[in-house]
């Protein structure tokens, strides 16, 4: 099964989306993660050790396609793909996730994305991140957790902190959506 992340924006949460679903996808099979997005962020994440699954440029991924036949591949796209590179995408893909937070510039643009991917007739799914907290109260307590977050590069599941497992359990759930 290919999964693409995509999105017109950055600070989505499209990275930090594909590395976890691909770290879930480990706990069946190692999955092939390949990093098309020009930061390379997930390089840099794998190059520190903390990541259990292979990470690879699209440049390399045929060779390492043939190599691994992965179950999983785990695609992290550029931000603000084409429309040509968007039809490309989706056509070549069994899921499109597209993250969004829920700031209004962010869903507006994520809408646009939703025509497009709905004229292409692609298979896709929207997914909410970082979603703000309705109750003060519940944005203190996120804001606490944020503060002690590690941000050396550790998944959510690594690490010592009871917030971030619940962070992890939600990508698990979405990872489950998937495969169902």
């Amino acid at each position: 099964m290919i999964i693409t992340i995509a999105g017109y924006k950055g600070g989505i949460g499209k990275t930090t989306t594909a590395v976890h679903l691909a770290a879930f996808f480990q706990t069946n099979a190692p999955p092939l993660f390949i990093d098309a997005d020009e930061n390379r962020s997930a390089q840099a994440w794998a190059r520190q050790n903390k990541l259990p699954f292979e990470v690879t440029s699209e440049n390399q991924a045929p060779k390492r396609i043939m190599a691994l036949k992965p179950e999983h591949i785990i695609i992290d796209t550029k931000a603000r793909p084409s429309p040509e590179d968007l039809e490309e995408i989706s056509q070549n893909c069994d899921l499109l996730i597209l993250p969004s937070t829920t700031r209004p510039m962010d869903l507006e643009v994520l809408i646009k994305t939703v025509q497009t991917i709905k004229e292409l007739r692609a298979p896709y799914s929207v997914l909410l991140t970082m979603v703000p907290p309705m109750a003060t109260r519940m944005f203190t307590e996120i804001n606490a957790f944020v503060e002690q977050l590690p941000l050396d590069g550790t998944l959510a599941k690594d690490a010592k902190d009871e917030n971030a497992l619940k962070v992890w359990n939600q990508y698990m759930s979405v990872g489950q959506e998937i495969i169902e």
